[in-house]
């Protein structure tokens, strides 16, 4: 007798979900195996949970967030479906919507409209930061923007520091999959300082470098336009050197609460082909 419990490789075939979905799913608490061996870490499951496994392939096949789906199934109430499903209608109408403003922008040649000041080259010295390490995407992106920035100005002020720049965050020179980008925002100091080891604020540095300027006017949520524009020029007038880009938020959420009025310089290190020459 196997009292309805089946491996995960059988699991998988009848549930037409991959063992690597399947994984994913148990670490996100999604389809948890009904036995977990504490030695080899292999997975069972019921075969109850095929229903659970059927309704997860249905969400995920109309692009409902992992976040979303964890509550459809762990409700397992009509009416909590009914709402999550009416939602996330919206919110891909939304997303219908911005895709075929930024296909008509990009036809007519519109698609840099959210910048003000043209491309420009400066040389920027060497920084000590006070900086805060994360991940971020682009549900979380001005939340966890916003929260860092606070942390980080409640730390400068406990330590009597004043910062000497714009608040800023570095990024990866590419970015490698789909998955949260690795993030790490930063104030600009006059020189490094003892930081509490309590806190996950740590002293960070930035390289000098030159960069390639361009400034970001408005929401975040067009802000991949500026980064298209300035890639553009980048690959006409420059080398892109392999250290984070950054990003300056000149005006931002702590300034003003109007996104319209946001000002974001974006800095991209590179080599100007007057130096390569």
């Amino acid at each position: 007798m196997t009292n309805g419990l089946l491996p995960i490789g059988a699991f998988s075939r009848a549930s037409s979900l991959s063992i690597k979905a399947l994984r994913a799913y148990h670490e996100a608490g999604i389809l948890v195996p009904a036995r977990v061996d504490p030695h080899t870490g292999y997975r069972t499951y019921h075969s109850s949970q095929l229903i659970d496994a059927a309704v997860i392939v249905r969400l995920r096949s109309l692009d409902l967030p992992l976040e979303e789906v964890r509550t459809v199934v762990l409700a397992r109430d009509p009416e909590v479906t009914s709402g999550v499903l009416t939602a996330h209608e919206s919110a891909m109408r939304s997303r219908l919507a911005e895709v075929q403003r930024i296909v008509v922008e990009l036809h007519e040649g519109r698609y840099d409209s959210a910048t003000h000041t043209p491309v420009h080259l400066r040389d920027l010295p060497h920084q000590h930061t006070l900086a805060v390490r994360g991940q971020v995407d682009d549900d979380t992106f001005e939340q966890v923007l916003r929260a860092t920035h606070g942390q980080l100005t409640d730390v400068a002020r406990h330590l009597g520091i004043e910062r000497i720049g714009s608040f800023a965050a570095l990024y990866r020179p590419e970015i490698t999959d789909d998955g949260p980008d690795d993030v790490e925002a930063y104030l600009p100091i006059a020189e490094p300082v003892a930081v509490p080891t309590t806190s996950d604020v740590v002293l960070g540095e930035v390289p000098a470098s030159r960069v390639a300027v361009l400034v970001h006017a408005g929401p975040y949520d067009t802000i991949s336009d500026t980064y298209r524009r300035l890639g553009s020029w980048v690959s006409e007038h420059a080398v892109p050197r392999p250290i984070h880009v950054r990003e300056v938020y000149v005006v931002g959420a702590a300034e003003t609460s109007d996104p319209s009025r946001f000002r974001t310089e974006i800095q991209w290190p590179v080599t100007s082909i007057e130096e390569k020459s």
